[in-house]
């Protein structure tokens, strides 16, 4: 197997739209879909061989880190439900992975985000971590750049810890683990092409817990990792277990 796609989701009815365009965007190399959701997946999907479903309330990142458990492909990424893969774009990424970089390496899948998937190109500079205002922080490298969303050799991920699951969501998370990559010797690489075209609905009530996890528990967290110099680098991959079973921000309690 060649590649293992992990998506934490909800939103059973993007799932078909998703995996269709995921079909289009990798044609040369073996793929199996795992999905990590409170949602059951609709009658289409019992029919793909090629995908695996496994039902959890806890957060994003919870869902995200089990998916990743059972990934049996040689690399892994991640990516949005609500995302349009662009084709042949995850093509060109795994045959830029094999004949450039090295198992402690990765690439950051490059994406397009908008209202009604009318995103824009970001410039080069937008995948740097100092960047954004929220990043500038002492433990964090000037030079780093950013994988929120990425892709991964498997076993160095697992060797890394994957993500933390104290972070809710993926966003912020992503940024530690490719922190902690680049900390330990790692290079970040650009895709070669945007990877997704993501929709962006900020203003509904679906979004919100999204946004509450963000800004009251993932940045708070970040500062406090990154506010001194670190060594961080390997954490606890079954870190998950610790995580509450119940995303209450979505779910209550």
């Amino acid at each position: 197997m060649d590649l293992s796609i992990c998506i934490p989701s909800h939103r059973n009815k993007l799932w078909d739209k998703m995996y269709e365009t995921i079909t289009r965007s990798v044609k040369k190399y073996e793929w199996e879909l795992i999905l990590v959701s409170p949602s059951l997946p609709l009658p289409s999907l019992y029919l793909k061989n090629n995908v695996k479903y496994l039902r959890d309330f806890g957060s994003p990142c919870r869902c995200a880190q089990i998916a990743t458990t059972l990934a049996e492909g040689r690399l892994l990424m991640w990516g949005s439900d609500d995302a349009y893969f662009i084709e042949d774009a995850i093509d060109k990424c795994v045959e830029k992975f094999d004949k450039e970089l090295t198992h402690k390496d990765a690439i950051c899948l490059r994406y397009y985000e908008g209202v009604g998937h009318q995103g824009k190109e970001n410039p080069d500079s937008y995948w740097n971590a100092w960047t954004h205002a929220d990043q500038q922080l002492k433990g964090v490298n000037k030079m780093y750049k950013l994988t929120p969303v990425g892709m991964y050799d498997t076993q160095y991920f697992r060797e890394l810890g994957g993500w933390d699951c104290k972070f809710e969501i993926l966003n912020v998370c992503s940024h530690d683990l490719a922190y902690r990559l680049q900390k330990n010797g790692g290079k970040i690489v650009l895709s070669p092409t945007n990877v997704m075209d993501c929709d962006w609905n900020p203003n509904t009530v679906d979004h919100y817990p999204v946004h509450a996890a963000h800004h009251l528990n993932d940045i708070p967290y970040l500062n406090e990792l990154y506010e001194n110099e670190t060594d961080r680098i390997k954490i606890d991959y079954f870190n998950w277990m610790k995580s509450p079973a119940k995303w209450v921000r979505r779910f209550g309690l």
